[in-house]
């Protein structure tokens, strides 16, 4: 016999259930879909968010993915409101706060791994490409994170006159230069290489030195530094 809707009271201890099972167990517990599904039941008090969470994370893939959803897209599934929205784009926020709060009092921010987890935390798996600069002080802790360029580097305008103007105002000590690709392969290309060249010149110039440029995709990260080509 087909089920109907769950009943609140139903609601209720289902959601108790999940809670216990995350409370004795931890997150790692609980499905993706169960994850978002708690996340929802904190504004959608009446109603089975099961359904809805099952149907975000067909669309966007990951837990992740859900959080960095665009709210144009985030509205076109039944059930999600604007309160629900605000409060996905809350806990990004929350997220990222915390990661930067832990990433500006940690020292050594330099390594290809440091960087993939603090720029996927700061700008989410975006759809868009765009080119990242991270200036760091004497302890490789980061003293603020820009966006220098929507798009591939190759497409975009990038200066590296201006990221290092940018340093200097702040009064960085190094630079990392990152750029995403959202869909495609992680290997470097020309022009990932020209931008290296021209900001690792125009750096020791100025004395502040290009640490790396890493490239992050929606699975692995590649820093230039670590391979041949990089400038010496």
């Amino acid at each position: 016999m087909r089920q109907g809707p769950m009943t609140a009271a139903g609601n209720d201890g289902h959601r108790s259930r999940l809670l216990s099972r995350f409370e004795k167990n931890g997150l790692a517990s609980l499905a993706d879909y169960e994850i978002v599904e708690l996340l929802l039941a904190c504004v959608i008090l009446r109603k089975d968010t099961k359904p809805i969470a099952k149907e975000l994370l067909a669309k966007f893939k990951t837990v992740s993915g859900v959080l960095h959803a665009d709210k144009e897209e985030l509205a076109k599934i039944n059930g999600i409101g604007k309160r629900s929205g605000a409060l996905l784009a809350f806990m990004r926020e929350v997220i990222a706060y915390c990661l930067q709060e832990k990433y500006e009092k940690r020292p050594h921010v330099h390594h290809r791994r440091d960087v993939e987890e603090y720029l996927r935390f700061a700008f989410g798996p975006r759809g868009d490409e765009y080119v990242a600069a991270l200036y760091l002080d004497n302890g490789h802790n980061v003293i603020a994170t820009e966006i220098v360029g929507e798009g591939t580097v190759n497409q975009c305008a990038v200066y590296p006159r201006a990221i290092v103007e940018k340093a200097v105002r702040c009064k960085a000590a190094s630079i990392i230069l990152a750029h995403n690709h959202p869909g495609g392969g992680a290997a470097p290309s020309e022009s990932d290489w020209n931008i290296t060249d021209r900001l690792a010149k125009i750096g020791r110039l100025m004395e502040i030195p290009l640490l790396d440029h890493v490239i992050v995709t929606r699975d692995v990260a590649v820093s230039l530094r670590e391979l041949p080509r990089w400038p010496t």
